[in-house]
């Protein structure tokens, strides 16, 4: 179902909070990264004299581009992204506006709103087109104020929430885990483990939340957590001190 492409509308005067938790929730689970969203200085589209949609606080670019960059290299991930952000179902929910790849020859592509599908350029339609080594993706103005309808459904999408919102169930005691002595590894670390911690404890502790096992803790594993702690009787602030440790691995 085609919906009205918005494009400019009016300057920012701030980053807006939805649009910035989509990008945070696509750079740790694409791999990408965010190579620019708002900017307090504004500026016009590449090349041209029209503003650049990134002024509205509704557009970012994400770049595969690897080392010494924190891209994974590889164009087959930012496929990846655009495959998950153009299918209908995602598109709609966050009401994504257009996706630019400029990578292709000869001029790049891009998926927009209005027309509901991908279009391949057969004449310049932006600069940076072929060979560029990012993604630009516009949302509309519906939720890009909204991190937590964005982080919501973005958990729902890719597997790890219900589509609406489940009552927390009674609050349940852990499994009991192996004897101390032989799982050493569970232990309180010293320290907490929050968003940017990573290792194998994390990879503990998303074995327990039910989240990716790859021992980084982002935002996905920080929502799971809160989840788990309500579901425990924990306070639910998305970090493992202490007592929420000792309640993952009593004993």
């Amino acid at each position: 179902m085609s919906r009205r492409y918005t494009g400019w509308d009016k300057n920012s005067k701030s980053r807006r909070a939805g649009l910035e938790k989509l990008v945070d929730l696509l750079e740790e689970h694409f791999g990408l990264w965010n190579n620019g969203t708002w900017s307090s200085q504004g500026r016009n589209k590449r090349g041209k004299k029209s503003p650049s949609v990134h002024n509205t606080g509704r557009a970012a670019d994400l770049s595969w581009r690897g080392a010494p960059y924190k891209g994974p290299g590889n164009y087959e991930a930012a496929v990846r992204m655009m495959d998950f952000l153009t299918r209908p179902d995602v598109a709609e929910a966050f009401k994504i506006e257009a996706v630019f790849d400029y990578y292709p020859g000869p001029h790049g592509r891009g998926w927009k709103c209005d027309r509901g599908r991908w279009q391949n350029y057969t004449k310049k339609a932006f600069s940076g087109a072929p060979g560029g080594d990012w993604v630009h993706v516009e949302i509309g103005n519906e939720h890009a104020d909204d991190p937590n309808y964005i982080n919501h459904w973005f958990l729902h999408f890719v597997g790890q929430l219900p589509a609406t919102p489940a009552p927390a169930p009674a609050p349940a005691p852990a499994p009991a885990p192996a004897p101390a002595e032989a799982s050493p590894i569970r232990r309180y670390p010293g320290r907490p483990i929050k968003r940017g911690s990573r290792g194998e404890n994390v990879k503990l502790v998303q074995q327990v939340i039910g989240a990716t096992q790859d021992g980084r803790f982002g935002p996905l594993s920080e929502q799971a957590t809160k989840e788990w702690q309500s579901a425990n009787g924990r306070l639910p602030d998305g970090i493992v001190g202490p007592k929420t440790w000792a309640s993952m691995f009593p004993g």
